[in-house]
């Protein structure tokens, strides 16, 4: 009988334990698809969640930027982009180069056939300057644009999760009646 009693208590932990882990894995799956089109199925998912499990999904899946940021430096044309996850970002830093290198080229090309003819011209000048304003605009777009996305993704990572990192204690001084004084702001992160 205890054998009995003993196998069953086991089975219903083991299940228990299995049904935390199906939610955990549920969430990171759908962190992993799409977070932000799936921040809603992910917030209410995750209220069952145990603040060790968000903890521990939010470390496994928050964003650095510095890798993207090096790689979209220097290599360029939306590479570190499209590395984070972010294809828009991407996109758009890859149509900048293109659009711009394309101008450069043409432009060159332009005033290099022209110039044989006539060595005053200035065919072909204006769509080079613009094409390195583009390169130069894609560039410091492609510079910033890690640093925002993932702002923004580790945002939407937290509140889907309802993860609160902890408190923050911050001293201030305030001048008062009495002279200075040193107080403590409390923060929820």
């Amino acid at each position: 009988m205890k054998k009995v009693v003993f196998v069953l208590m086991f089975l219903c932990l083991a299940a228990a334990a299995f049904a935390d882990n199906g939610t955990v894995s549920s969430v990171s799956g759908m962190i992993k698809s799409d977070l932000f089109k799936n921040q809603s199925k992910i917030q209410s998912l995750s209220q069952s969640l145990t603040s060790t499990e968000k903890m521990a999904l939010y470390t496994e899946y928050k964003k650095d930027p510095w890798v993207p940021f090096l790689v979209n430096f220097l290599v360029g044309a939306g590479v570190g982009s499209f590395i984070e996850g972010d294809t828009t970002g991407g996109l758009i830093a890859l149509t900048g180069d293109l659009v711009g290198l394309g101008s450069v080229l043409i432009g060159v090309s332009a005033y290099a056939n022209e110039v044989y003819w006539d060595p005053y011209t200035t065919k072909g000048v204006g769509l080079t300057t613009f094409g390195y304003i583009v390169i130069i605009g894609s560039r410091i777009f492609e510079i910033i644009r890690p640093f925002t996305y993932t702002a923004r993704y580790n945002s939407t990572l937290k509140q889907s999760l309802n993860y609160i990192e902890g408190l923050s204690f911050a001293p201030t001084f305030e001048n008062g009646v009495a002279g200075i004084s040193l107080s403590y702001s409390v923060r929820l992160n």
